[in-house]
């Protein structure tokens, strides 16, 4: 098996399939990094802003540009989105299987946060 020479390049960032990973990469660590385990309304639109913005940083590179070629864009974006979420979903459920359902505790302290999971559910 050769290695590849290029990890990630311009080429594959603008494919969904690329954009994808991209999102659920940089979304998924900048909540391990930044964010408690609580806080998944900002992986979220972080995620979906990312998203948008690479499609439309995508639809940049299109030769002769309309109008419409905007609006795909968008619509490009939300699908980009949909797919990273399906991403999150499989590896959240990797990370968890075999492992038993904890129940909900309520917590008492509010000024207890838990760094989030690379792997948890960010949707």
């Amino acid at each position: 098996m050769a290695i590849p020479q290029d990890f990630y390049t311009t080429a594959t960032l603008f494919s969904l399939s690329g954009s994808a990973s991209a999102v659920w990469i940089i979304t998924s660590l900048m909540g391990y990094l930044l964010e408690s385990k609580a806080s998944k309304q900002f992986k979220k639109w972080f995620g979906l802003i990312l998203s948008i913005a690479l499609s439309l940083l995508g639809a940049t590179l299109v030769k002769e540009q309309q109008p419409l070629t905007w609006v795909v864009g968008v619509v490009n974006g939300f699908l980009i989105y949909i797919t990273a979420i399906g991403a999150n979903t499989i590896t959240e459920k990797a990370a968890t299987a075999g492992r038993p359902r904890k129940r909900p505790v309520r917590e008492t302290s509010a000024d207890k946060a838990e760094r989030g999971n690379f792997t948890e559910a960010w949707w």
